[in-house]
């Protein structure tokens, strides 16, 4: 398609013009058409910021270009400087554009040549990012086969001149991050969570039963979990109510270096916590900290972004070392975590349709048949986040939630809801800890859920950001990092299924939500469920 501009007088029906006008052109790009819908929602969004923001409508021109399959469009306009990205006072507005801030392109603003410019990068069409680990894990696999046909020297030079020094040298580096990266999580998310609060009863009511439900899946699964996997009892020794105070104690950091040093998870969640709750309570007084926090965070993420790139190298080098070593004996036990992957996201989604239809007085078969288009992006994508156009779409127009409700509700549920997601973290550990003759107290299992519901709610939001979090759980469950591709391998095929159980539980979450709240339009709900 060819450049061109054009230029468009930013009242209300110039706001409207120009959202057709970069449909057009993004289609005539080639651009999916789930993008498209994101990238249109978030350009007049930002276009009625500038519109509202200005006494006198805004001159602006629409810039279009293509170059090596990159979509670009800028749109300068005049006036004063101003950002429209920048969040508003509202400090949950701000919270939620964090959580937005990885849901798909995002714009930036700047200021150029006396005009105001706002540019939006559009990649071209790709592979998502858990397709190629797939594909990463295929090749190791076959190499892997491959290599008996090898002679063993020539397996040890490949291994100790080139495997091994991949395999370490993305491990250092993902170690060299993520603490940092969940201490930053953790401060902006508990600063974001009590300005949702602060709305009253509804942002009370809403993330607490987020939170709350996450802590009883994980209690639950873990709970499952410890009868299906019998761990060798044994680790800090003495009666469980010991190991169970020595791991709380445990978390009292001795220095506020240390835990960093030794990526000592839960202190680290510790120092985060008490960092931002301390900002909240000073409240305007730290709001350029508060910022200054938010800008490291995403600094942070494009560093772990750019690391993960690697994860397909680690994985490819780790899983070819793993079979000329044992010849792959732990992947083809993967049976048995998958298949109570399949069993606990079955049963969540049972219990949780059960409920939802019988106070809602609907057939689960209609019901199911309404959130399914999401459910199939979430399970071909591994990404709750790629559905948020669409489920907002499904949950304001077929579902009847009021639309202002959903709109803050479901963007921060695919965050703060981890439901069956924590069973992904969960299962993996312990197969592992199995795989690897890990001792377990009763602190060692109490930890288990608790990280378990950690990072469910706060996986690190890159490509692959649960084998991030997955790393950091088996440090601190003292499980071989070794064990980490075949971890790897494993939380990448069951995210599929959880990621896809999670989008159906937090739209019936919601459904449960907005009717308790009054928020639910019951005669659109009925008309479509009958």
């Amino acid at each position: 398609m060819k450049n061109y501009e054009k230029s468009i007088r930013l009242d209300r029906a110039g706001v409207d013009e120009a959202s057709e006008t970069i449909r057009s052109w993004l289609e005539g790009a080639g651009i999916k058409n789930t993008d498209i819908l994101r990238i249109r929602m978030t350009m007049e969004e930002l276009l009625n910021n500038i519109c509202i923001h200005g006494k006198e409508p805004v001159e602006a021109v629409l810039y279009f270009q293509k170059r090596f399959g990159i979509c670009r469009l800028r749109v300068a306009y005049s006036g004063e400087q101003y950002d429209p990205t920048k969040p508003s006072d509202n400090e949950t507005e701000e919270f939620t554009a964090v959580l937005l801030e990885h849901t798909g392109i995002l714009p930036f603003w700047r200021w150029r040549g006396g005009k105001n410019e706002l540019i939006l990068r559009v990649p071209g069409p790709k592979f998502h990012p858990e397709w190629i680990l797939v594909g990463s894990f295929l090749a190791a696999i076959v190499i892997g086969y491959l290599g008996k046909y090898l002679p063993a020297g020539v397996k040890t030079g490949i291994s100790d001149y080139a495997l091994i020094f991949l395999k370490d040298g993305f491990l250092n580096l993902l170690n060299t991050f993520i603490g940092v990266l969940i201490y930053l999580n953790v401060v902006t998310g508990i600063c974001g969570i009590g300005s949702t609060a602060a709305l009253g009863r509804v942002g009370k009511k809403m993330i607490s039963r987020f939170l709350v439900i996450t802590v009883l899946f994980s209690i639950v699964c873990t709970a499952a979990v410890r009868f299906v996997f019998p761990l060798k009892s044994g680790g800090s020794g003495g009666a469980p109510v010991y190991a169970v105070l020595n791991m709380l104690f445990g978390i009292l950091p001795s220095n506020p270096v240390l835990p960093f040093l030794e990526n000592n998870t839960l202190q680290i969640v510790f120092l985060g916590a008490v960092t931002g709750a301390v900002l909240l309570m000073m409240g305007n007084h730290t709001d350029e900290l508060r910022r200054l926090f938010v800008q490291a965070q995403l600094v942070m993420m494009r560093i772990l972004m750019l690391v993960c790139g690697f994860l397909p190298v680690y994985i490819f080098a780790s899983l070819v070392i793993q079979f000329w070593n044992d010849g792959g004996q732990r992947l083809m036990q993967f049976w048995k975590p998958l298949l109570l992957c399949v069993v606990f996201s079955a049963a969540a989604l049972v219990i949780y349709l059960g409920v939802t239809c019988r106070k809602l007085k609907i057939k689960p078969g209609k019901l199911l048949s309404i959130v399914l288009p999401d459910f199939l992006i979430a399970l071909t994508t591994a990404s709750s986040s790629s559905t948020i156009v669409s489920a907002l779409k499904i949950n304001e127009t077929k579902l009847g939630i009021d639309s202002s409700y959903s709109e803050m509700a479901y963007p921060i549920g695919t965050v703060l809801f981890g439901g069956s997601y924590t069973s992904l973290y969960i299962i993996a550990t312990a197969f592992l800890a199995e795989c690897y003759g890990v001792n377990a107290d009763a602190g060692w299992w109490v930890t288990l859920a608790i990280l378990g519901t950690l990072f469910a709610v706060a996986t690190p939001p890159v490509p692959a950001g649960n084998i991030s979090g997955l790393s950091v759980m088996m440090a601190q469950l003292l499980i071989p990092a070794e064990g980490l591709a075949i971890g790897a391998a494993l939380v990448m095929l069951m995210d599929f299924l959880c990621t896809g159980t999670r989008v159906i539980l937090l739209h019936l979450e919601l459904l449960l939500q907005a009717d308790s709240l009054d928020l639910l339009n019951r005669e659109v709900l009925q008309k479509e469920a009958s």
